[in-house]
């Protein structure tokens, strides 16, 4: 203090002395100088303590951002590449960069507490992502099959032009789904489809399941060498009935001798194919022991499903999505054959696996220099998971194949087994979390956002007063040393709607943490004039293409006459 006296005495000697100022202009310059000094100082501890009073005020009040400003941030975003998630308390954007997507994220939230707005930002921006010449293509999964959330998305994929390249899965609605038959492979993946088909069946305490996974996988063998289409159907008349599996292995015999590029090793596998199935011929168990496969396939007979599953014609396969930039969305509903369509979800995240490690097990000099990224969106998928599904997480990076899952709570994941649930909510590099009230859910985000250290003080106080309790401080207290999360258990369980927090890997800052106003995508709607979904048009089936297995007539009217699953063999021929 004296130090900045005497400087102030010595500046005012100089003034005067040496630049011949007047002590009143001295004194006008020195008020000048004390309220630019002292007026600036308090407009910087007013913008500093607004910016902690906005991040220590509970709960965060609704923010307001420009439409305007708000679509220009989204698109800098895009073309910086980057995801525009949502802006904190301070109306700053958080943005998320595709090197950190591609890492995956997790966002987790109950009923109601705005996931499918969250998704639906994410979605709008993607529609409109470009790499070079190509589109981003899509996978969104909807475990809940929820017909609302398509047609909100249906305006952001018409005001995008991708309205061409959307295709939807859902059995409830076969007339506007697209086709996919769970057997067919473009290429000699035939026999990882056979697995991932035989897998997503509930047969794990099946005692026969070894000899009905053979037994599965020779008889689509046989109909992969016949040369046509094959579908369920065909699969269970030629399990069930010998005149046609005869029939199938002659043919399929006749032309793998015509083929040429056909190895040594592959036919020998087709040989012992033929000789276990016609083995299993004089078994007069035969079908009893494959009963439950039998069980199984029967159920994708279901009439609306089994138009989506048993077609020969405009298929469509996960390669196609990424390879034609498709938008891919599937809905599927469990309330309804609900084995069955726990089986196809299964069937389709295994799909989606194998896509993956063909990807990644390309070489650099074979990809496309504007190879895009693949979006692929989980939304409440616990229900058609396996545990073998986390591997995928390993390698899809490498593929530039981006994950992102939605659920409610960790419980729904540790009904898989508890090594999924910790591998899906720890992997990822970006997690989310909106209001829960589900205990684990919220341990495990605070466990996540790390403690850090700081100060606890306490104050002592003395109780006063006779009839009523009042206490004065005394003058004294004590500090500690103690550590916390930076996030906070009563603000996770008291999230407001479409608020959130977030972790988020940095290169630089490690982990970065803060708490979001999830960004609301304007809506593009006409009164009296909602975008829908039309039925496909009806095409040519060419009756070449499949095989068309129908059952046989036979001598043993005995042997047909058994039932299979509370079925006779009378009823599936129409008889």
């Amino acid at each position: 203090m004296l130090f900045i006296c005497a400087l102030l005495v010595f500046c005012w000697y100089v003034a005067v002395s040496r630049l011949h100022l007047r002590n009143s202009q001295c004194l006008e310059i020195f008020i000048n100088l004390a309220i630019l000094f002292f007026g600036g100082g308090l407009i910087v501890a007013q913008l500093i303590g607004g910016r902690k009073k906005r991040e220590e005020n509970w709960p965060h009040p609704p923010i307001f951002v420009p439409a305007t400003k708000d679509s220009a941030i989204a698109r800098d975003a895009n073309h910086s590449s980057a995801t525009l998630l949502g802006y904190n308390v301070h109306k700053e954007p958080w943005l998320w960069p595709d090197v950190v997507r591609m890492k995956h994220g997790v966002i987790v939230g109950g009923t109601g507490a705005g996931k499918s707005t969250f998704l639906e930002n994410v979605i709008s921006q993607d529609l409109t992502r470009r790499f070079g010449n190509r589109r981003m293509p899509m996978i969104i999964f909807d475990g809940k099959g929820e017909r609302e959330f398509l047609d909100r998305l249906l305006p952001h994929i018409e005001a995008a032009g991708r309205l061409q390249d959307l295709r939807v899965l859902d059995p409830t609605h076969p007339a506007e789904s697209a086709r996919y038959n769970p057997f067919y492979a473009l290429d000699d993946a035939y026999q990882e489809h056979v697995n991932f088909v035989f897998r997503s069946f509930g047969l794990r305490e099946d005692f026969f399941k070894g000899h009905q996974e053979a037994y599965l996988s020779d008889l689509v063998r046989i109909l992969q060498y016949t040369g046509k289409l094959f579908n369920v159907y065909d699969v269970l008349v030629m399990a069930l009935d010998e005149n046609v599996l005869q029939e199938q292995i002659e043919l399929a015999k006749a032309r793998l001798a015509t083929l040429s590029g056909i190895s040594m090793q592959k036919r020998l596998n087709f040989e012992m194919s033929v000789r276990m199935l016609q083995r299993s011929l004089a078994d007069r168990e035969r079908v009893e022991k494959i009963q439950g496969l039998l069980n199984e396939l029967l159920s994708f007979l279901e009439d609306e499903l089994s138009i989506v599953t048993g077609s020969y014609q405009d298929l469509l396969t996960l390669d196609d999505v990424f390879e034609q930039d498709l938008i891919l969305f599937v809905s599927l509903n469990t309330n309804r054959n609900q084995r069955a369509v726990e089986a196809l979800g299964k069937i389709l995240l295994q799909n989606i696996q194998l896509m993956v490690g063909k990807r990644y097990a390309r070489s650099a000099s074979d990809r496309d220099a504007d190879e895009p990224m693949l979006s692929v969106i989980l939304d409440e998928f616990a229900s058609y998971a396996y545990p073998g599904f986390t591997q995928v997480l390993q390698t899809a990076r490498g593929a530039r194949v981006s994950f992102l899952f939605s659920f409610q709570s960790l419980p729904q994941l540790q009904k898989v087994s508890q090594a999924f649930s910790d591998e899906v909510s720890s992997a990822p590099g970006t997690k989310m979390i909106m209001n829960v009230s589900e205990e684990n859910t919220a341990q495990w985000f605070l466990k996540a956002s790390a403690k850090i250290a700081t100060k606890r003080r306490s104050l002592s106080v003395r109780r006063t007063g006779l009839f009523s309790a009042k206490y004065t401080e005394t003058g004294t207290g004590s500090e500690s040393d103690i550590k916390e999360t930076r996030a906070r258990e009563e603000h996770i369980k008291n999230l407001p709607v479409g608020q959130m927090e977030i972790l988020m890997v940095d290169s630089r800052e490690g982990t970065r943490y803060s708490h979001l106003h999830v960004r609301r995508v304007p809506s593009f709607r006409l009164e009296g004039l909602a975008p829908r979904l039309y039925p496909k048009m009806h095409s040519y089936l060419d009756p070449e293409i499949g095989v068309n297995l129908r059952f046989k007539e036979t001598e043993n009217r005995r042997q047909r006459r058994r039932r299979i699953s509370g079925v006779s063999l009378d009823s599936l021929s129409g008889e």
